[in-house]
């Protein structure tokens, strides 16, 4: 069993937007902290479906995690966890590493939720690689002449992120048709505002369709099937239904194969099963219910850290309190809503604050601290400068835009 030095032992499963914000707290003089995800590079979810359209090309989108990690003095280990108990955690390699306390952010997946061929046949937008070959597919298509039917599957926030990035490239090609599925009846059925009516507005005149209140199947190379029996055409499937916990928050074994379930957790984010254990992120399931969103993420990050430090001094756990903020949720060029709590705001010129959500982020996360380093960041404020706040903060187009701002009810 490995374990490291004298000071208390914090092990981190999962180098997202929570497991790395944990870390960020967590002094290298006190702790001794390990962090491991399967992936080298931690990529910025809340922006991956602009490569779609171009905006972002993906190499911008990715952080390398072992640099993170190591300018915060703390060790990588590039592993899978595949079991956790009170005191240790097993790797796909077979060694185990001893801690003191752990805290889980292993996110989500791609829920296919058992659909047959979903996997094989349709194209997940939540990587930089599969949004890098959807776009890929769609530039090849500009080539010829056939018509290249685009589904996108699942019409809550990512599905409208894809779509409207799909339609802010490729709206006005002859070669495109695209079209919506979702179980759902409604578009972004969980935000106010009524902006399943907003988002069908823009699109009356384009040639996109939406097949809504029936669930997806099956996916087969040349369409998919759905739940009343109706059969769809499609080229190009890419899903966006939603997310499902990792199998690693179903541990013993002899629970795999019940359904699968976020961790349950207590308000300090405390494992039900273990003491030593916290979950936090996408992983967590702690009442009340929040979106899965980035912002939450980094949220839950901090906080946990300073109750693993109390947890260590023998000090009582404090409670989370979930702040309140608005969710910002982009449809192309052709709208960004900002939802809140009851009403939502329509703007287009909300598309900079998004972006520069992802400009102060990635700073945050990867400061820079060299002269390479700090020409890298200008580079991407430069890139943001050109292709988002100069566009859409000039004078000329903030007037047009400031007389199209809605309050949505």
């Amino acid at each position: 069993m490995l374990g490291f030095g004298s000071k208390p032992r914090v092990c981190i499963v999962g180098a997202g937007f929570a497991g790395l914000n944990a870390a960020q707290q967590l002094k290298s003089s006190k702790y001794d902290v390990t962090v491991i995800d399967s992936e080298p590079f931690i990529e910025w979810l809340p922006n991956l479906h602009e490569i779609i359209s171009g905006r972002k090309d993906g190499d911008e989108l990715r952080l390398s995690r072992k640099r993170i990690i190591a300018r915060l003095g703390h060790r990588f280990c590039q592993n899978t966890v595949v079991d956790i108990s009170c005191t240790s955690l097993m790797l796909d390699s077979g060694d185990m590493i001893a801690f003191d306390a752990c805290v889980v952010a292993t996110g989500g997946l791609d829920d296919f939720s058992g659909v047959s061929g979903a996997k094989q046949f349709a194209y997940s937008a939540k990587s930089v690689a599969g949004c890098q070959h959807i776009a890929k597919v769609m530039r090849r298509a500009t080539l010829g002449h056939r018509t290249l039917k685009v589904t996108v599957v699942g019409a809550g926030a990512e599905g409208v992120e894809v779509l409207g990035e799909a339609l802010r490239a490729y709206r006005y090609r002859p070669q495109f048709e695209f079209q919506m599925v979702d179980a759902s009846k409604h578009i972004l059925p969980q935000c106010a505002g009524n902006l399943d009516n907003a988002v069908r507005r823009h699109v009356e005149k384009l040639s996109v369709d939406f097949c809504m209140g029936n669930g997806v199947t099956s996916v087969e190379k040349e369409g998919l099937y759905l739940q009343n029996g109706e059969a769809i055409a499609s080229d190009l499937t890419i899903w966006a239904a939603g997310v499902l916990p990792t199998p690693l928050l179903n541990v013993p074994a002899h629970e795999a194969a019940a359904p699968r379930q976020w961790g349950r957790v207590s308000n300090t984010f405390q494992s039900h099963r273990f003491e030593s254990v916290f979950v936090v992120g996408d992983a967590a399931d702690m009442p009340p219910i929040m979106a899965k969103e980035a912002f939450h993420a980094i949220d839950m990050g901090r906080f946990v850290a300073m109750n693993v430090e109390r947890l260590l001094s023998g000090k009582r756990l404090k409670r989370f309190d979930p702040t309140t903020k608005p969710q910002v949720v982009s449809f192309g060029d052709l709208d960004t809503f900002m939802v809140f709590n009851g009403f939502s705001v329509s703007s287009s010129m909300l598309g900079a604050a998004k972006e520069m959500v992802y400009t102060l982020g990635l700073l945050q996360l990867s400061p820079p601290t060299n002269p390479k380093d700090f020409v890298n960041a200008l580079d991407v404020f430069q890139r943001s400068m050109r292709r988002v706040y100069l566009p859409t903060l000039n004078p000329v187009s903030i007037v047009g835009k400031l007389t199209r701002a809605r309050l949505l009810t």
